[in-house]
């Protein structure tokens, strides 16, 4: 469990850290590209982060993932709470946060099912040929499309200062959206195989 745990609070300080960055990069699409640095980051140190292995999820790793989704959403939080000692984190990151509650639970879910989707493919595409080619293009698709991802919504939160009932349930819906959206995605490329390659 001290593994877990260890794996689950560096990957979400990585996820922090290139979310702040998301946050006061002068240029979005320089943003965007920095933050697939922290999923590189994730996978090449095998570090623990929901969104990386909600599509993976067994009855034998059911525990570990939930133990992983856990303490990524608390220390992005804290790490949020952090970010907001600078003013301009803390006020870009409170403009974002009003941006979800206008738009809503339902596109909150739905942008976060295309986040999963798009997590699910880059990792898998690290996992399958040990490239990271697929991250490089996957995160700064999600960034720039403003899909949601859970743990680096928890450190906008965390950053804005400003909560409400309604962020809760926009962070379920994230949360729920990222699973079955990494779970789609995984089942539709099982699907598309023939039983020899489905052995693999």
């Amino acid at each position: 469990m001290g593994k877990i745990s260890a794996n689950a609070v560096s990957a979400a300080m990585i996820i922090s850290i290139v979310s702040y960055c998301n946050l006061v990069s002068q240029n979005s699409y320089v943003g965007a590209a920095l933050f697939s640095f922290g999923l590189i980051v994730i996978c090449a140190y095998s570090m623990s982060l929901f969104t990386g292995m909600a599509g993976y999820i067994t009855k034998t790793n059911v525990v570990p993932f939930l133990t992983a989704t856990g303490i990524n959403c608390v220390t992005a939080f804290v790490f949020g709470v952090l970010g907001s000692l600078n003013p301009a984190c803390k006020e870009r990151a409170a403009a974002v946060c009003a941006g979800k509650i206008d738009k809503g639970i339902l596109w909150m879910f739905v942008s976060a099912v295309f986040c999963g989707v798009l997590i699910y493919l880059g990792v898998d595409f690290y996992k399958k040929r040990g490239s990271f080619i697929g991250i490089l293009f996957a995160v700064p698709i999600f960034v720039v499309c403003g899909f949601d991802h859970t743990v680096a919504d928890l450190f906008y939160y965390g950053a804005a200062g400003n909560y409400r009932l309604e962020d809760i349930l926009l962070l379920i819906a994230a949360i729920l959206g990222n699973t079955l959206g990494s779970n789609i995605v995984r089942m539709l490329i099982y699907a598309g195989k023939n039983k020899e390659e489905q052995k693999v």
